[in-house]
């Protein structure tokens, strides 16, 4: 059968609207096809579930090494980076920290994790009113990143915007919120090179272990500010996306709420729930190396695609229902990591972070409430900037 040519849809997935709402955009490309051709963006969009899985899985076929932004300038910065790289050289990147982030590694991590959950939502709790981004899901992140990465904590204050400003620099040119990104991608750097230095690292972090990984040979000295800027940016502002999704839908979702309260031993679920519902990054890039076929249609050697893992996550293919929320979903196959590997090599510190969050308000809060959301605009990611919210205390018995 002969490979088709995509369907051509007058979509600009970097306009404000659109990163607004997706999820109406999402569908409609769904609908056309699995994988459709984007003039406005001068790529193609992957866009169903088993289609982004597979091409995220098709290593040699579609590459990261010739970029996973949308602008030659970030991919000149990032080129070679663990993000923007392909084997072996990417494995050898990944080694460095890959141990460092598993469960194994990660078990004295997590006392200080759950220890600072605990305290965190007591001191929700206590307020009553708060904003559940700027008091509690930014709060948690930047410490617990900030403790591993080995950054002083009298020096963590920028970390958010610079995390938050490295997505938007995955956008096409021209656009302004990419601009800002660059920039912001460029402090970080400058941060790096004067304040996360080798000296400055708290000693056992995982920041020394990148200047240690240089002096064994392991990598080059070269490749410490960028690894170390991929692991400061990917760490931060995800997993705050994440935790204001996770308030803000238990608290349109009482009747679930209530359940999950009933059964706690559910809370594993839920944190992939809604990860699956609000992926935190929205879409990656690659580049087709060779001609290659997704979904019956033909990707020409050196396109552009964009892996839409939150329009893979809402494929009503794989997910009854996908546009609700449901606790006891459980849909473990989600995308919002990716897959294959450049899955993120974090996605346990996250899960860790938001199981930790999620069993203290089973814990200690009773009703959840929230008021209007602010929304945050950005390239790729998807999440709140303000969330006026209410903890009431857990009934005691």
């Amino acid at each position: 059968m002969v490979a088709l040519n995509a369907p051509e849809l007058d979509i600009d997935l970097f306009r404000d609207e659109v990163l607004t709402d997706p999820y109406p955009v999402y569908a409609r490309m769904r609908a056309k096809a699995p994988v459709v051709w984007l003039p406005a963006n001068d790529f193609y969009a992957v866009v169903s579930y088993a289609e982004a899985r597979a091409a995220l899985l098709d290593h040699d076929a579609l590459v990261s090494g010739r970029g996973v932004g949308f602008n030659d300038d970030f991919n000149r910065v990032r080129s070679g980076s663990i993000i923007a790289s392909d084997a072996p050289r990417h494995d050898v990147l990944r080694s460095v920290l890959s141990e460092r982030l598993g469960p194994r590694a990660l078990r004295d991590v997590e006392k200080m994790i759950k220890a600072r959950a605990e305290s965190l939502v007591a001191d929700a709790v206590e307020r009553g009113s708060f904003d559940a981004i700027k008091d509690f899901a930014e709060v948690f992140p930047v410490e617990v990143v900030g403790e591993l990465i080995g950054v002083p904590a009298d020096k963590r204050h920028q970390l958010l915007r610079w995390a938050n400003g490295g997505f938007n620099a995955f956008g096409p040119a021209g656009n302004e919120r990419t601009s800002a990104g660059l920039a912001a991608i460029g402090e970080q750097f400058n941060y790096i090179r004067t304040i996360a230095t080798r000296d400055q690292m708290i000693p056992g972090s995982m920041g020394a272990a990148v200047y240690d990984a240089a002096d064994a040979g392991t990598i080059s000295a070269d490749d410490c500010l960028p690894l170390l800027s991929a692991y400061l940016t990917a760490g931060m502002d995800t997993t705050v996306n994440a935790i204001g999704a996770m308030v803000q839908l238990l608290a349109h979702n009482p009747e679930q709420w209530s359940e999950l309260q009933d059964h706690p031993e559910l809370s594993p679920s839920v944190v992939n729930e809604v990860l699956r519902i609000e992926a935190p990054a929205q879409f990656f890039g690659r580049v087709a190396a060779r001609d290659v076929e997704i979904g019956g249609y033909l990707i020409p050697e050196g396109a552009r695609l964009a892996i839409v893992y939150a329009s893979a996550n809402r494929d009503e293919r794989q997910y009854p229902d996908p546009d609700s929320f449901d606790i006891r979903r459980n849909p473990a196959g989600h995308l919002t990591f990716g897959a294959g590997i450049h899955a993120c090599a974090g996605q346990y510190l996250a899960k860790l972070e938001l199981r930790a969050m999620l069993d203290e308000m089973i814990k200690q809060v009773g009703e959840i409430t929230v008021g209007e959301p602010v929304r945050k605009i950005n390239n790729v990611l998807r999440g709140l900037s303000q969330l006026p919210a209410a903890f009431q205390q857990a009934r005691t018995e």
